[in-house]
């Protein structure tokens, strides 16, 4: 049984894909739970319902909050470590290119 590389390198674009959509994923809540952390009781940022405006918020005050952290350059980069192995698949699968 002969595989393609085509088709291996789309099961690696896939299982690439997945992992940094899941790590971004867990990084985002890990900047909302330290935002959550200096953040009053009752004026606290929700873990559920995901908006651009919103990660755009995350980022920026976890950015002016801690302006050493690293979190959101991970985030970043494990997002488009993602974007860049989903739009390999989509090549591989033929849907574009």
């Amino acid at each position: 049984m002969q595989v393609s590389i085509r088709i291996l390198i789309g099961i690696i674009s896939f299982c690439i894909a997945t992992t940094g959509t899941i790590v971004a994923n867990m990084l985002l809540i890990m900047m909302i739970g330290e935002i959550n952390r200096k953040r009053e009781e009752g004026n606290l940022v929700s873990y559920f319902g995901y908006t651009f405006p919103k990660i755009l918020q995350i980022h920026r005050e976890y950015r002016n909050l801690y302006p050493n952290g690293k979190l959101h350059i991970y985030e970043l980069t494990s997002f488009a470590l993602a974007m860049i192995s989903a739009i390999s698949l989509a090549v591989c699968l033929r849907i574009i290119g």
